[in-house]
């Protein structure tokens, strides 16, 4: 379910989506649906609430990446993610923490989970990124570029 659309909540460059699951909907197909009815071009996300089952992460363990599956219920802790449309896709992560119980927490890219009751998920949406480029760029025109300072030479030593 898809609340406070994208035209409620407005700001100067940008507006806010909030997209609020119903016990056992799974998250991913759920945020890219909400996206594709809303032609939604770049988002950031900002904040969840609430609890995920089933959830199975990437993670990140001695220098080696590996899935992780947890069927218990676990609550959000924090969230962080960037989405981009591109060619009719979204490419981006959710980067998720995830609270096991009180002395452990889980860190990893969320790769599927299901709402453990309701869960809610908030998105700020980029709608004129075309502009913050062209400020950029109009902002750096004619700015010299520092010069790198001339380094030592350094004797070359051949030992024998």
């Amino acid at each position: 379910m898809i609340k406070g659309a994208i035209a409620d909540v407005s700001s100067k460059n940008d507006n806010y989506l909030t997209i609020i699951l119903d016990d056992e909907e799974e998250v991913i197909s759920s945020i890219e649906k909400a996206f594709k009815e809303r032609d939604v071009k770049k988002a950031v996300l900002i904040s969840a609430e609430g609890k995920l089952k089933n959830t199975r992460l990437s993670i990140t363990r001695a220098g080696s990446i590996r899935q992780r599956t947890y069927d218990a219920s676990m609550i959000i802790k924090s969230v962080y993610g960037e989405f981009n449309k591109v060619n009719n896709d979204y490419v981006g992560d959710i980067n998720i923490s995830l609270y096991m119980d009180p002395l452990h927490v889980t860190n990893g890219i969320l790769l599927k989970g299901f709402a453990d009751g309701e869960c809610k998920f908030v998105f700020k949406i980029i709608q004129k990124l075309e502009y913050a480029l062209e400020d950029v760029a109009s902002k750096t025109q004619g700015i010299p570029l520092p010069e790198s300072a001339p380094k030592e030479k350094k004797p070359f030593i051949i030992s024998g």
